[in-house]
């Protein structure tokens, strides 16, 4: 699954959690001693050995989605800083650096950020705990309990938790027999992720892991596999092996530009630009501030660009989908160029690029682009401006921080539902309404405070998202406060809008509002007041509505009393005329369109239904 790949320390971090620990039958007590567990795996990598060490480095070969490179650990035992650098074919460089107080992620793309989040921090404060291995004599610094014994892959384990001051916890799992550290777990925004250690062997009297594997408890290997070839026990730390990663220089601006303005197209709210691949002719693509740079595998054919490797990415949706992964040497948007940029190749779904009879849908531009430039976007004018952010200067505006987490990668801010706070993902492409998140609708009571709205099936990658609409009596904003919101109350076990760590979510219906400007160099969201109002209208059908192929549309709900309930359409029903007129000159957000239309407004439908075809009229409400 794509995220970023650096995630922990070099012989122990990551998240797992395979079994229920075994208790013993009299009461809650754990079957084990965490000082006893510690000490003995202490003693069986090494003991003495370690004495005098303060740095070790291991080289290696590691494979990420498929696809082989290279990579580099760097752990520091005094300060608990560390470095993990990747270098993949196709992808390119990726590195995650612990400085000693900010955690640095350099992507794919060559930009660089802070992972920031009070979220974040407290990861920090576990990560250098672990990295310079705390547990072994910081006991005073940590809670450190024992959770009890399991059994994995048909060896004993024993669980221990730690969790350092101002740190989150994470799960260590030692086996029994060897007394050496079999998996690391840790709980992370969406899911729990799992770093397993084996192969171990002695080097210069320390026993270390020459394999190291993470991903999640369904796929242990889904982020990297990292085979050690080499390892240096250094008795000097290197302070340049922990600096922040330095940005790679990979856009420009055409013909002496120092801005450039291109037009904005919104398209059943979504927001998209035109874009050239390579020189060839412009096609559209979604502005995603939660993004990567993404071709569908269709528009990667036409462009004759194959994809290599095999991953998976994740999105607002339950599922995950496929990804492998291609280069691309120029993306321009107007004068603004981005160079030698790593591309994920999906085969979405027609639901997903389909665009009625205009050109497809060809991808998402994202986070390569907000890291270069500053981004304006004018809902009310139809414009997006870039500016690159070295030249950028503050517009006279409201400016709102923001920070970020490992993942999902869109910048948060902090932001009030009804006056209860929270962090909120500022996402362009977001193109429906405020999404406020399970766990902090609990927290707060919120969801126990509204009750009966209609049912909301949203789609994004990986799949259908569900919540049900509520109204808002107010939502605040950077010192604007908004009245008679609509957001969608959700519960999502899986993807990305569950994240635990965050209130939510906000995207059109809120940006819209505004002239927002991203300046992701400052960290700074600058809202200013919207010259002309955007329309948001609300779907008056009670149709809720999919385009999976091109001659018809799959009505997949429908709100009980409604214009579509009246005339009689059911969830399963399909739509293959509008107003006499063939589906298949129609696309999702031509229909969206439609059915935003004022009270009153007739829409004639042919619609099919347990096999025969009728005509039906609805009317708006």
């Amino acid at each position: 699954m794509w995220r970023s790949l650096a995630l922990v320390s070099l012989w122990l971090f990551a998240p797992v959690a395979l079994a229920v620990p075994s208790r013993s039958s009299g009461g809650s007590a754990p079957l084990c001693n965490a000082a006893l567990a510690l000490s003995g795996m202490r003693a069986a990598t090494g003991g003495a050995s370690w004495d005098g060490v303060t740095e070790i480095v291991a080289y290696g070969r590691a494979t990420v989605s498929g696809l082989r490179g290279s990579a580099r650990f760097d752990d520091d035992l005094v300060r608990g800083r560390y470095a993990r650098r990747f270098q993949i074919a196709v992808m390119g460089f990726n590195a995650e650096i612990y400085d000693g107080s900010t955690i640095w992620v350099q992507d794919i793309s060559g930009g660089v950020r802070p992972n920031d989040s009070p979220y974040a921090r407290q990861q920090s404060v576990t990560n250098a705990y672990l990295a310079r291995r705390g547990y072994f004599g910081e006991r005073s610094a940590a809670s450190v309990t024992c959770l009890g014994t399991r059994v994995a892959n048909g060896r004993s384990q024993v669980v221990i938790r730690v969790q350092p001051n101002g740190g989150s916890p994470a799960e260590l799992a030692i086996d029994a027999q060897t007394h050496l550290l079999s998996s690391l777990m840790q709980r992370a925004p969406l899911e729990r992720s799992v770093v397993t250690y084996s192969d171990y062997r002695t080097v210069d009297g320390a026993v270390l892991p020459f394999l190291i594997s993470s991903g999640t408890p369904k796929d242990p290997a889904d982020d990297y596999a990292f085979a050690v070839t080499r390892y240096e026990l250094r008795r000097n730390v290197r302070n340049g092996d922990f600096s922040k990663p330095v940005a790679r220089v990979a856009a420009r601006m055409l013909g002496g530009a120092t801005s450039t303005e291109v037009s904005m197209m919104l398209e059943g709210r979504q927001l998209m630009v035109w874009a050239s691949i390579n020189g060839r002719p412009e096609l559209p693509f979604i502005l995603d501030t939660g993004g990567h740079a993404i071709l569908t595998a269709l528009a990667a054919k036409s462009l004759g660009l194959g994809g290599t490797g095999a991953g998976k990415s994740g999105g607002s949706g339950a599922g995950t989908i496929s990804t492998a992964y291609t280069r691309v040497r120029s993306v321009r948007i107007g004068s603004a160029e981005l160079l030698d940029q790593p591309f994920l190749v999906i085969p979405y779904p027609y639901s997903f690029y389909e665009r009625g009879k205009r050109t497809p849908l060809a991808g998402i531009l994202g986070l390569e682009v907000f890291e270069r430039f500053a981004v304006r976007l004018d809902y009310g004018d139809r414009t997006v401006t870039l500016t690159p952010l070295s030249t950028f200067r503050d517009p006279r505006a409201t400016a709102v921080p923001f920070t970020f987490e490992s993942d999902p990668d869109v910048p948060m801010v902090d932001a009030a539902a009804d006056g209860y706070g929270g962090l909120f993902g500022v996402d362009t492409g977001n193109a429906g309404d405020l999404i406020l998140y399970g766990s902090f609708l609990e927290r707060t009571g919120l969801d126990a405070r509204y009750a009966g709205g209609a049912v909301i099936i949203g789609h994004g990658t990986g799949g259908t998202n569900t919540g049900h609409r509520e109204t808002l009596r107010t939502f605040s904003i950077g010192g604007h406060v908004l009245h008679g919101i609509e957001a969608n109350f959700t519960k999502m076990k899986t993807g990305a809008f569950s994240a635990w760590t965050q209130a939510g979510n906000l995207g059109f219906t809120i940006l819209s509002r505004f002239i927002p400007t991203f300046d992701y160099s400052r960290q700074l969201l600058y809202l200013a007041p919207a010259r002309r109002a955007t329309p948001i209208p609300s779907n008056r059908s009670g149709l809720a509505f999919e385009k999976n192929e091109p001659a018809a549309f799959d009505v997949i709900a429908v709100k009980p009393g409604s214009a579509a309930a009246t005339a009689g359409i059911v969830a399963g029903d399909r739509i293959l005329a509008i107003d006499g007129k063939s589906a298949a000159g129609f696309s999702r957000a031509d229909l969206v369109g439609i059915v935003t239309q004022a009270p009153g407004t007739a829409v004639r439908l042919r619609v099919l239904h347990s096999g025969s075809t009728r005509e039906v009229t609805l009317t708006l409400h």
